[in-house]
């Protein structure tokens, strides 16, 4: 889907004001669409919204990528951070873990002075480190750390999309499961708040809001 440049934050109208929680909740966009409130803030939150926050990894490689994104972002304000994605893969090889891991301590340093990168060391080195451990892993592999860790399919999930933002989980029993498990398999960095944001961006946790054209779990759109 192309976002029409004429849908901007200036075009958003909530869907109601009936109530002190209706700013949460999703607004009326110019082209005609729902979307979820945090979509509008930023252009480069809009374009993660619509393309890429909530759909399931069509590869392996996809996995490691959308779990590295969560990574870097963690500790971080909510969708600030978007703008940033397309950076990550310019910088590091694509997110592809077969080449990330390639990486030495040189390029580290040059990691750091980028000023388009958040210039964390430990995240970096994280990252690094989680591409040599995954770096052979196919997707039937993560599909396995999913289900070790009780995570429910799509269709199976009994929760349904909650109506306003404020109703959105930083961290479930699932997501706490699911760090243990990736740390289990040698994956760092990752805690129960970072596992349920890769849950949200893979759509195996509701991550939009009710009324979003988005709020399907595992939508392609």
């Amino acid at each position: 889907m192309t976002t029409s440049p004429e849908t901007t934050s200036a075009d958003a109208q909530d869907t109601s004001r009936s109530t002190p929680h209706a700013a949460f909740r999703v607004v009326h966009c110019g082209d005609g669409l729902h979307r979820c409130p945090w979509a509008v803030s930023t252009p480069g939150a809009l374009a993660d919204h619509d393309h890429d926050w909530g759909t399931a990894p069509s590869s392996a490689d996809e996995y490691f990528a959308t779990l590295t994104l969560e990574l870097v972002d963690s500790g971080l304000a909510r969708w600030s951070q978007s703008a940033r994605h397309g950076a990550w893969y310019l910088h590091m090889a694509d997110l592809e873990p077969a080449r990330v891991s390639l990486f030495d301590e040189d390029d580290v340093d040059d990691l750091l002075v980028n000023p388009e990168l958040i210039r964390n060391r430990a995240k970096i080195e994280a990252v690094i480190h989680n591409a040599e451990v995954c770096q052979d892993w196919d997707v039937p592999r993560w599909l396995g750390i999913l289900e070790e860790a009780g995570v429910p399919l799509p269709d199976d999930a009994s929760e349904a999309a909650p109506v306003d933002a404020l109703a959105l989980a930083d961290s479930t029993a699932e997501s706490r499961k699911l760090s243990q498990v990736l740390r289990s398999h040698g994956i760092a960095l990752v805690g129960p708040v970072t596992a349920h944001r890769w849950l949200q961006r893979i759509g195996r946790a509701p991550g939009h809001l009710a009324g979003c054209f988005r709020a399907d779990p595992g939508d392609h759109s």
